[in-house]
């Protein structure tokens, strides 16, 4: 995975520990989902829920959640995601940026990850509409 050491620790962005047990990481596609999933465990971050392909079957993680780090690659996702988050949550507020110590520039590369709170229905509500298959 070498490139994506950055991508699994950018979710960590030091939310305080009350709003923190009560959040989820969300991953745009399968492979920041599984940056996460297998490289942030060290970091004790939670299981990353990801809405492309088959990721998308596996759930919301915690339908209850009421913060979500989202993790959006690089510039191609860049200008339309936080509007797009926007129309889930009411606050919407970049949070850390993807880079890597490899260097690699990947398509994760200049990403972000979005800290959004107060959604505007619950997190399990609004995961049925995040499904994509690409």
């Amino acid at each position: 995975m070498t490139g994506m050491s950055g991508t699994a620790e950018a979710p960590d962005v030091g939310l305080p520990a009350g709003q923190r047990s009560n959040a989820v990481v969300f991953a745009a596609d399968y492979g920041e989902a599984g940056a996460v999933n297998e490289l942030g465990r060290s970091a004790g971050l939670p299981t990353a829920a990801g809405a492309q392909n088959t990721n998308w079957w596996w759930g919301p993680v915690n339908p209850h959640a009421t913060t979500v780090a989202a993790v959006a690659p690089g510039p191609d996702y860049a200008p339309g995601y936080a509007a797009h988050l926007r129309r889930y949550f009411r606050h919407v507020r970049v949070a850390a940026t993807l880079a890597n110590p490899d260097g690699v520039h990947n398509i994760e590369w200049g990403g972000h990850v979005y800290v959004c709170t107060d959604p505007r229905r619950p997190w399990g509500a609004i995961w049925p509409e995040l499904r994509k298959y690409a």
